[in-house]
């Protein structure tokens, strides 16, 4: 992979910019938000590639989005600090064409930026797990276990891509999808709590872990909006016998590996989760966002990962006994697979229905 520089956008004349049929993602990150809404969108322009030419769309982005967006090989305009329905009339008025295909993926895009954007004449696909308000959609995709189209105010020609067959995975974890194994001993496990891990939970695992003295190894994998690890760095000189390996802003090649190098994994039941269980790893998995609490459930319910609830609701000696509670469990319990069967090729399908013309 050649050497990015500390400003990777690619220039907006690109082809796909100029073309005449457009697929355009309109999503965000940061420290704050996140990655999540970033990498699921860049999953899926990779997915519908062939479809037509992708153009990311990104309010102010930071250098990790730059980067990412880089290494996905997509253009990127960057817009500038608007309020939503002042950035859907400017989107309207500067950007979108009636053959164009927008995707929007993040929670400030609600029924009137919808409706605003719609306008243009353009087709309009949502990625979308909280089903509030009206959609004037063309497609809606909820890779959100559960969810059926009843639960959505849409148009009656609204089609839908419901449930984990349709999960928004980048292209090593398509190729690398399997069953869960039998359950067994677990000695290792791999702590990952997003791109920006905004409450510093990776520490407060780290230090529950050692506190349980069992383990012969832990990751800790980062992403690349997360905090300096000052507090990371004081468990480890603190705990100089166990063997603790940082990793830091991974491709996604290079994540599945780490991943399936360990017995167990914990994390939040965001896009970490799907990627785990879709590789068939053990998970420990909780929400500390109100919109994790749904899918953290589902899939305790159903025997898919062991979740331990609101992770930032303990304090520590209940939050190490609540992980050991779970490694027992995944030691000993079998798991049920969170997708028997995905389906790229029914969601590019979908998209070149969309197509003028199609």
């Amino acid at each position: 992979m050649p050497k990015l520089s500390s400003r990777s956008t690619i220039s907006p004349t690109k082809s796909a910019v100029n073309s005449a049929v457009r697929i355009l993602f309109r999503a965000d990150g940061n420290t704050t938000i996140g990655l999540g809404h970033m990498v699921r969108s860049l999953a899926l322009a990779d997915m519908v590639r062939a479809v037509a030419p992708g153009l990311v769309l990104a309010r102010t982005p930071p250098a990790v989005v730059r980067e990412l967006v880089a290494q996905a090989g997509l253009p990127l305009l960057e817009l500038p600090e608007l309020a939503p329905a002042e950035e859907a009339d400017y989107l309207l008025a500067r950007v979108l064409r009636p053959t164009d295909v927008l995707v929007l993926d993040g929670y400030g895009f609600d029924s009137d930026y919808r409706r605003r954007v719609r306008a243009s004449g353009c087709r309009l696909v949502c990625l979308d797990d909280l089903h509030a308000g009206f959609f004037p959609a063309d497609l809606i995709i909820n890779h959100s276990p559960g969810v059926t189209a009843a639960d959505y105010q849409a148009e009656p020609t609204t089609r839908f891509c419901l449930g984990p067959a349709f999960s928004l995975l980048r292209p090593p974890f398509l190729r690398h999808a399997a069953l869960p194994r039998p359950a067994g001993p677990v000695a290792s496990v791999l702590v990952c709590f997003g791109g920006a891990d905004p409450l510093q939970l990776t520490a407060r695992m780290l230090a529950a872990l050692l506190a349980l003295g069992s383990l012969a190894r832990i990751g800790l994998l980062l992403g690349g909006a997360a905090a300096a690890p000052t507090a990371i760095q004081a468990l480890l000189a603190a705990h100089p016998q166990q063997q603790v390996t940082l990793y830091r802003s991974l491709l996604a090649e290079e994540m599945v590996p780490v991943l399936l190098g360990y017995d167990a994994v914990i994390c939040p039941a965001s896009t970490i989760l799907i990627e785990s269980l879709v590789l068939g790893r053990p998970v420990i998995t909780g929400y500390y966002a109100d919109n994790q609490r749904a899918l953290a459930a589902y899939v305790h319910a159903h025997q898919q990962a062991h979740s331990v609830g609101d992770f930032a609701a303990y304090s520590d000696p209940p939050l190490a006994a609540a992980l050991r509670a779970g490694l027992s469990r995944l030691a000993t319990q079998p798991r049920q697979p969170y997708a028997q069967q995905l389906a790229p090729d029914e969601l590019r399908a979908r998209f070149r229905a969309l197509l003028p013309g199609a």
